[in-house]
Protein backbone atom coordinates (compact mmCIF):
# COMPACT_ATOMS: atom_id res chain seq x y z
CA UNK A 1 0.00 0.00 0.00
CA UNK A 2 2.84 2.08 1.05
CA UNK A 3 4.53 1.66 -2.56
CA UNK A 4 1.46 2.29 -4.15
CA UNK A 5 0.49 5.57 -2.81
CA UNK A 6 4.48 6.86 -3.17
CA UNK A 7 3.97 5.60 -6.75
CA UNK A 8 0.48 7.66 -7.15
CA UNK A 9 2.05 10.63 -5.23
CA UNK A 10 5.16 11.11 -7.90
CA UNK A 11 3.09 10.27 -11.16
CA UNK A 12 0.75 13.57 -9.95
CA UNK A 13 4.35 14.99 -9.54
CA UNK A 14 5.40 13.98 -12.55
CA UNK A 15 2.35 15.54 -14.48
CA UNK A 16 2.23 18.52 -12.65
CA UNK A 17 5.65 19.69 -13.67
CA UNK A 18 5.04 18.12 -17.41
CA UNK A 19 1.71 20.12 -17.67
CA UNK A 20 3.81 23.27 -16.65
CA UNK A 21 6.11 22.81 -19.10
CA UNK A 22 3.57 22.03 -21.57
CA UNK A 23 1.86 25.36 -21.13
CA UNK A 24 5.57 27.20 -21.72
CA UNK A 25 4.91 27.83 -17.83
CA UNK A 26 7.49 26.19 -16.28
CA UNK A 27 11.51 26.76 -15.85
CA UNK A 28 12.67 24.14 -18.47
CA UNK A 29 15.91 23.78 -16.27
CA UNK A 30 13.88 23.50 -12.54
CA UNK A 31 11.25 21.22 -14.10
CA UNK A 32 14.19 19.03 -16.28
CA UNK A 33 16.12 18.59 -13.34
CA UNK A 34 12.79 17.97 -10.88
CA UNK A 35 11.67 15.32 -13.23
CA UNK A 36 15.28 13.64 -13.47
CA UNK A 37 14.95 13.44 -9.54
CA UNK A 38 11.77 11.71 -9.46
CA UNK A 39 13.10 9.15 -12.17
CA UNK A 40 16.51 8.81 -9.97
CA UNK A 41 14.02 8.16 -6.93
CA UNK A 42 11.29 6.21 -8.40
CA UNK A 43 11.67 5.72 -12.20
CA UNK A 44 9.21 2.56 -11.47
CA UNK A 45 6.74 4.98 -10.90
CA UNK A 46 7.38 7.34 -14.04
CA UNK A 47 8.53 5.26 -16.90
CA UNK A 48 7.08 7.31 -19.46
CA UNK A 49 9.65 9.86 -18.47
CA UNK A 50 12.70 7.73 -20.08
CA UNK A 51 12.90 9.74 -23.40
CA UNK A 52 13.62 13.40 -21.67
CA UNK A 53 16.72 11.40 -20.36
CA UNK A 54 18.20 9.72 -23.69
CA UNK A 55 18.27 13.53 -25.11
CA UNK A 56 21.07 13.12 -27.30
CA UNK A 57 24.29 15.31 -26.28
CA UNK A 58 22.33 15.54 -22.91
CA UNK A 59 23.65 14.13 -20.26
CA UNK A 60 21.03 14.69 -17.18
CA UNK A 61 23.89 13.45 -14.73
CA UNK A 62 26.11 16.41 -15.66
CA UNK A 63 25.96 20.07 -16.17
CA UNK A 64 23.30 21.06 -18.85
CA UNK A 65 23.57 23.72 -21.27
CA UNK A 66 20.09 25.57 -21.64
CA UNK A 67 20.08 26.46 -24.93
CA UNK A 68 17.12 26.97 -26.88
CA UNK A 69 17.03 23.44 -28.66
CA UNK A 70 17.61 21.74 -25.53
CA UNK A 71 14.24 24.20 -24.53
CA UNK A 72 12.55 23.05 -27.58
CA UNK A 73 12.85 19.39 -27.14
CA UNK A 74 12.50 19.54 -23.60
CA UNK A 75 8.89 21.10 -24.29
CA UNK A 76 8.08 18.75 -26.98
CA UNK A 77 8.91 15.66 -24.81
CA UNK A 78 6.60 16.82 -21.66
CA UNK A 79 4.09 17.60 -24.52
CA UNK A 80 4.38 13.73 -25.65
CA UNK A 81 4.65 12.09 -22.40
CA UNK A 82 1.84 14.56 -20.21
CA UNK A 83 -1.51 12.41 -21.71
CA UNK A 84 -0.38 8.92 -20.81
CA UNK A 85 0.86 10.39 -17.33
CA UNK A 86 -2.35 11.95 -17.04
CA UNK A 87 -4.37 9.21 -18.02
CA UNK A 88 -2.78 7.25 -15.20
CA UNK A 89 -3.05 9.36 -12.31
CA UNK A 90 -6.95 9.93 -13.68
CA UNK A 91 -7.63 6.58 -13.27
CA UNK A 92 -8.83 6.45 -17.17
CA UNK A 93 -6.05 4.23 -18.05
Amino acid sequence: MKTALRRARDRKHANAILESLSQGTGDVYESYRALYGLWCSNNAAVPELRPLFRIPGIDPDGALSVTDEFKKTVRSLAKEILPVVSDSTTGTR
